[in-house]
């Protein structure tokens, strides 16, 4: 019994010791490992951040950065808020929705997150297969339809649009990106709605096997959103942005920023911003719809205020900062 205690005991403390020396090792290296929040697989933020990811471990000593998939924006925000994240990606609308409590956030205000850099526009895409009824996007009455994940910015926005539009589908299916390409394949849905930016991966995928089409919006249906959602604006897919789209197809576009945590340190901020715009052709290489990446648009990240390390970064190479987005603390 006695031999049994002691032999637990040289485990425990072989264990501590060795979670020590591996802390220790760590601190002795400079090591900062952060975890970024994403979105399911298959999306545009899965892919573009584990690319981003492994850029910024190659730029800065000692940075290793983490990729969680996850819902989205409003699952990134909240992580963040409760501490067990440092980074995210996350669309402007639901971003402000978190800062002042409106929809998904429910009343509770979500005040931890800071910008760090804007990213890319990205669009608001109902998509069907050709052979599909699907002409408009008041069709999609009475139709089983699919969108993003919970807390994803695809299943947030897409279900705003239907309310406004007064459109009720029969039923709606929270699916990954990946999901909603197997159930449209499948013919278990009749279309989805996913938000993304240009070209959508999935649209990439579905087109290898089948005849995808996007369906648009008329600008009268858009006048009525941005009446209730003034943070979503018009924006344009442009032709032969997928394989058989012959014309431009209106929808509703969202900006994309990243955000960070308050609590993190002001150089490491500064640090991975300007890393940032200097490997912007190896982002590019990961995602094109980064080419949209520039200090100039930092005013798309109203009103989620800068972080200081990246404050720091736009007064150095000369932007104008907004006042909505000088930090609380300035």
């Amino acid at each position: 019994m006695k031999r049994g205690i002691l032999y637990t005991f040289l485990i425990v403390l072989f264990v501590t010791l060795l979670t020590v020396t591996i802390s220790l090792s760590s601190i002795a290296q400079g090591t900062t490992r952060l975890t970024l929040g994403t979105s399911t697989s298959g999306g545009t933020y899965f892919v573009l951040g584990g690319g981003w990811a492994k850029i910024m471990g190659e730029a800065l000593d000692g940075v290793e950065i983490s990729v969680q998939e996850g819902g989205g924006p409003a699952t990134n925000i909240q992580l963040i808020e409760q501490g067990r994240m440092e980074l995210g990606f996350a669309t402007i609308n639901v971003a402000y929705q978190g800062w002042n409590g409106l929809d998904w956030a429910n009343g509770v205000k979500y005040t931890k997150m800071r910008s760090i850099f804007p990213m890319y526009s990205s669009f608001l895409q109902v998509y069907t297969l050709d052979d599909t009824p699907i002409d408009n996007i008041h069709d999609l009455a009475g139709k089983h339809i699919s969108t993003g994940t919970p807390g994803n910015t695809s299943e947030i926005a897409g279900k705003a649009v239907l309310e406004v539009l007064g459109i009720k589908p029969s039923e709606i299916s929270m699916l990954s990106a990946s999901g909603q390409i197997d159930a449209l394949k499948d013919g278990i849905t009749d279309a989805n709605i996913t938000v993304t930016g240009l070209p959508g991966p999935f649209m990439l995928d579905l087109e290898t096997t089948h005849n995808p089409r996007l369906v648009g919006f008329s600008d009268d249906d858009l006048d009525k959103i941005r009446e209730e959602y003034p943070s979503f604006f018009k924006g344009i897919i442009p032709k032969n942005t997928y394989k058989d789209q012959n014309e431009d197809v209106t929808t509703v576009a969202f900006w994309n920023i990243t955000i960070a945590s308050e609590d993190l340190p002001d150089d490491l901020v500064y640090d991975l911003v300007k890393a940032t715009f200097e490997n912007k052709e190896a982002l590019v290489e990961v995602n094109r719809a980064i080419e949209q990446l520039s200090p100039e648009n930092i005013q798309y990240c109203v009103p989620i205020p800068l972080h200081p390390g990246a404050l720091k970064y736009y007064q150095e190479v000369g932007i104008d900062i907004p006042e909505a987005l000088l930090p609380p603390s300035s």
